[in-house]
């Protein structure tokens, strides 16, 4: 039993013998109600104050049964308080009410699902961008080291709708399902995707069949750690150049290299200018564009100093973090954040730039 139940039990107890005291004094003695409570207090404080009037034998072994009864009750509540303080939970509690509220003013954040070894990795990128995210982990230790690590933390099972409401579902811009197993991140996917019928879900599958079962539970993107695993271990072995290429770019930038999708707004001020009208690689110290995807359902890979920038066009930019920042502050781009506004190769017309 939790020391929390245990502290409201005695309490609770410690009520139970004030009222019946009161009633036991009335009866026996015939004294009002507020003589009774009197009498009932100072018998079990032991403070030692002059008695309401005379006690009969019953009145007596009453007082006697108060006195035992104070003290062994009073005992159990005072060992349970100090052992609730002494154990660290009030500094806990405050503090799991503090993150509760933090938690409640988020919007537009991701809530992460799980904090096992993946999850790890995961918080670790999304603070190192500076990503808005909180962490539902049910694991006891697990969620512990999350708030170490400084993260907004739910110890819950995030299957469960009350935990992922907790967590802000309805307000949330997407959720990422990395638990354990597969039926985990199935339910939590479920679960999530009836609270919130907008939410991007990414989930962590084990294989291919997890993969379709994932994406009919409601999964937006799915990914297998393994394969992606597999395939960088392959490519060290077969393509180990093009592994070291990014591995030393990415030392070079301390290990902020990134591919992120970008969303020229409407009325831009570069709208219907040519990429090397814009200039940008000067601006931005090196970034490149890898990919634009026109509104009109156009992916162009590998775009040209030719081609031209039109409003409402996503980009799939390369770059270092401070490149990619010294783009959106130069041309006013922001990150498309939207669910389905990634680049669809199936449902385009693909046209590769001029080399």
């Amino acid at each position: 039993m939790r020391i929390q139940s245990r502290i409201a039990i005695s309490f609770t107890s410690l009520l139970v013998v004030i009222g019946a005291g009161t009633i036991g004094y009335a009866l026996i003695e015939h004294w009002s109600i507020p003589d009774s409570l009197y009498m009932v207090f100072i018998t079990m404080s032991t403070v030692g104050f002059g008695e309401v009037g005379s006690l009969s034998p019953a009145g007596r072994f009453l007082t006697i049964g108060l006195i035992i009864t104070a003290i062994t009750i009073g005992g159990y509540a005072l060992t349970n308080i100090t052992s609730y303080i002494v154990s660290g939970q009030v500094v806990e509690g405050i503090r799991h009410r503090r993150m509760n509220r933090k938690i409640q003013t988020m919007k537009d954040h991701i809530i992460l699902a799980g904090h096992g070894k993946l999850g790890r990795e995961i918080a670790e990128e999304l603070k190192r961008i500076d990503a808005k995210f909180c962490v539902l982990e049910l694991d006891s230790s697990n969620a512990a080291e999350a708030r170490d690590a400084g993260y907004l933390v739910i110890e819950g099972d995030a299957s469960r709708d009350d935990v992922l409401q907790e967590a802000g579902v309805e307000k949330a811009y997407g959720l990422i399902a990395a638990l354990t197993g597969d039926s985990a991140n199935v339910m939590v996917t479920i679960t999530a995707r009836e609270l919130n019928p907008k939410l991007h879900i990414v989930a962590r599958g084990i294989d291919d069949h997890s993969r379709a079962k994932l994406r009919r539970a409601g999964a937006d993107r799915v990914e297998l750690p393994f394969k992606i695993s597999g395939r960088r271990i392959s490519s060290l072995m077969i393509r180990p150049g093009i592994v070291d290429f990014i591995d030393i770019y990415s030392r070079m930038f301390g290990d902020d290299i990134m591919l992120v999708q970008l969303e020229v707004p409407g009325d831009s001020a570069f709208s219907t200018k040519t990429l090397k009208e814009m200039d940008f690689r000067k601006a931005t110290g090196g970034l490149a564009i890898m990919a634009i995807f026109h509104e009109d359902g156009t992916l162009v890979v590998h775009p040209d100093g030719d081609e031209t920038i039109r409003d409402f066009d996503r980009l799939l930019v390369f770059g270092s973090l401070i490149q990619i920042e010294k783009f959106k502050s130069e041309f006013s781009v922001v990150e498309s954040n939207n669910v389905g506004s990634g680049f669809t190769v199936r449902e385009s017309s693909i046209q590769g730039g001029k080399q």
